[in-house]
């Protein structure tokens, strides 16, 4: 009996400074990779039949391209035209026509923007659209949820996935990608 209670004493004292770990004065821990992590970018995904409107250069802007790709350590994912790979945020909510990364957020987390159609392959163009950020420039949103990068971000880099348990690598489906998240995410 004392060694059971003993034993219960040790678990719970083990889950409180685990939990003090997640947390710091009620604020999060950033759980930001430490490092870049990349991976060789690969061709596109060639779209399933119906699910990618032909489109051309003439139908957006330069800087506007989403392109599905299947990475070999993160799976699939969506990159922009530069290559970089693009996330959602869980504070977003994909029935309101609005984004919750402002201010400070944006510039960490830039936002993927457009003046025209954006130009897509391998993606349901019925899941695109855009929504008007306060400043006025149109986001790209995917399944209803706006599309953002990380700052500083080179071509197929995905640091800051999983971080603070809010921005994941988005799929082609605009779903999250819960591949190579850190450690304790999972």
């Amino acid at each position: 009996m004392r060694r059971s209670r003993l034993t219960m004493l040790v678990v719970i004292a083990a889950l409180v400074v685990g939990a003090a770990m997640w947390w710091r004065e009620g604020e999060p821990v950033s759980l930001t990779a430490s490092a870049p992590v990349t991976e060789t970018l690969p061709g596109p995904r060639l779209p399933p039949s119906g699910t990618s409107r032909p489109s051309s250069p003439t139908d957006a802007p330069p800087g506007t391209q989403l392109t599905a790709v299947y990475m070999t350590r993160m799976g699939r994912a969506v990159l922009d035209e530069t290559g970089a790979v693009l996330f959602r945020y869980e504070r977003d909510d994909p029935h309101k026509a609005r984004s919750a990364c402002l201010g400070d957020c944006a510039a960490v987390w830039i936002p993927v923007t457009t003046t025209g159609t954006p130009v897509l392959t391998g993606i349901d163009p019925g899941i695109v659209d855009t929504i008007k950020r306060p400043e006025g420039a149109r986001q790209v949103t995917l399944a209803g949820r706006p599309l953002y990068k990380f700052a500083n971000a080179r071509p197929g880099e995905w640091t800051g996935q999983g971080t603070d348990h809010l921005w994941f690598v988005v799929e082609p489906d605009g779903r999250r990608n819960l591949n190579c998240l850190p450690v304790p995410v999972q």
